[in-house]
C-alpha cells in the first residue's frame, strides 16, 4: 500500500479521510455511518482546498448553510447535527496540527446558531402509559420492558430469557444489536457504550414476564412472528402495527367501525409512539420518584453523567415552569 505523506499544504479532504480511517477502527457500524456522514458534509463543502487556506469564516458559512437547509433533507439541520459536524471539523484540524506543521484550528470557536431546531424527545403521558399497558399486541411486552426498565431498542431486541433473574427480580443488559446490512442485525456483547448493567424489575412487570414466559417458545423475550430475532424491517413493522392498533382502539365510535387492516382515514388519537419515548419515560419516572442522578446514570447506561444531568435539568426546568404557572394563577386571584 502506498504511503501517503500529508503536510500543511495538503487538501482538507485528504486530511479528513486520513482522520476518518483511524476514527472508525473498532466502532460500531452505526457509529461508522454517522462519522462518514459528518465527514461528507465537510468534504463536499471544502473539497480539495488546501487545509491551510480554510478560515473560521468558511466553517461558519458551512454551519450557516446547513442550519438553513440540509442538502439531504431540504429542511433546517438540527442543533445536534450542527454540533456533530463542528466537532468533527475540530477533530480533523486538531489531527492535522498533531501530524504536521499546521498550527491552527479554525473550527474551534465557531458558534452554533441559537435558533437552530432541537430534536426533542418527550416522555409518554399517563394516558399513553395506560394505553400501552392495557392494549393487547405483540409489541406490548417490548413496550413495557422499555418503559419500566429503560432499555434501548438495540438492547431489548437481543434480550433472552436467560438474561432475566426471576429470583432476584433483575434484568442483565449484557448485549445489543448492530445493523450490519439493510435488513440484518448482529448480536454483540456489551451495550451502546460497551458497558453492561443490571436493572431491577418492578414486581408488576416481573409477574407479566413470568406469565409471558409460559407462552413463549423462543429464546428471545421479544421475538419476531417466527420466534426468531427481529430484523430491522420486522421491528419497524411491529411499531407501525402497534401505533395502528392504538389509534384504532382509541378512535371515535364511527372511526373504530373501519377495518383495523385498512386504517386509511382513522384519526390518530395518539401521537406516533416510538421506542425511544419509552426510555425517556423511564428517565422521567426515575426523576419523579427521587432517584439520584448517579443512580439514574447507572440504570440508564449513560457513559457520561452529563447526559443524565441534561435530562434531569430539563425535567427540573419543566417542573419549575409548572410551579411558576400555578404561582401566577394564584397571584391573579388578588386582581380579579
Amino acid at each position: 500500500m502506498e504511503l501517503i505523506i500529508l503536510d500543511e499544504n495538503s487538501s482538507f479532504s485528504d486530511w479528513a479521510n486520513k482522520w476518518k480511517t483511524r476514527k472508525i477502527i473498532g466502532i460500531s457500524k452505526a457509529y461508522q455511518t454517522a462519522v462518514n456522514s459528518q465527514v461528507n458534509y465537510l468534504t463536499n463543502f471544502f473539497g480539495d482546498i488546501s487545509i491551510n487556506r480554510i478560515k473560521p469564516m468558511h466553517i461558519d458559512e458551512l454551519i450557516s448553510k446547513l442550519a438553513i437547509e440540509n442538502p439531504k433533507t431540504h429542511r433546517p439541520s438540527s442543533k445536534k447535527l450542527l454540533k456533530e459536524v463542528k466537532n468533527t471539523a475540530v477533530n480533523i484540524f486538531e489531527y492535522a496540527a498533531d501530524n504536521s506543521d499546521y498550527d491552527r484550528n479554525p473550527a474551534l470557536k465557531i458558534k452554533i446558531p441559537k435558533n437552530a431546531p432541537k430534536n426533542t424527545r418527550r416522555a409518554l403521558t399517563d394516558n399513553e402509559i395506560h394505553w400501552i399497558v392495557n392494549t393487547p399486541h405483540r409489541a406490548r411486552i417490548a413496550a413495557i420492558i422499555m418503559t419500566f426498565c429503560g432499555l434501548r431498542s438495540g438492547e431489548v431486541i437481543p434480550l433472552q430469557w436467560t438474561d432475566i433473574d426471576f429470583e432476584k427480580s433483575s434484568l442483565s443488559v449484557i448485549k445489543s444489536v448492530e445493523r450490519v446490512s439493510s435488513n440484518k442485525y448482529n448480536i454483540k456483547s456489551g451495550t451502546k457504550n460497551g458497558k453492561s448493567r443490571v436493572i431491577p424489575i418492578p414486581k408488576e412487570l416481573l409477574e407479566e414476564l413470568k406469565q409471558y414466559k409460559t407462552q413463549s417458545i423462543s429464546r428471545f423475550v421479544c421475538s419476531d412472528i417466527d420466534e426468531d430475532i427481529h430484523t430491522p424491517s420486522s421491528w419497524k413493522r411491529l411499531w407501525e402495527s402497534f401505533n395502528n392498533v392504538l389509534s384504532h382502539h382509541y378512535a371515535t365510535l364511527q372511526q373504530s367501525q373501519q377495518s383495523i387492516y385498512n386504517p386509511k382515514g382513522i384519526k390518530k388519537r395518539v401521537d406516533k409512539i416510538t421506542p425511544h419515548m419509552f426510555r425517556h419515560t423511564y428517565a422521567t419516572m426515575l426523576y419523579c420518584s427521587g432517584v439520584d442522578v448517579l443512580s439514574a446514570q447507572r440504570l440508564l447506561g449513560h457513559s457520561d453523567v452529563s447526559t443524565t444531568l441534561s435530562i434531569y435539568t430539563h425535567l427540573e426546568q419543566s417542573k419549575m415552569d409548572i410551579s411558576i404557572s400555578a404561582f401566577c394563577e394564584y397571584i391573579s386571584s388578588y386582581f380579579s
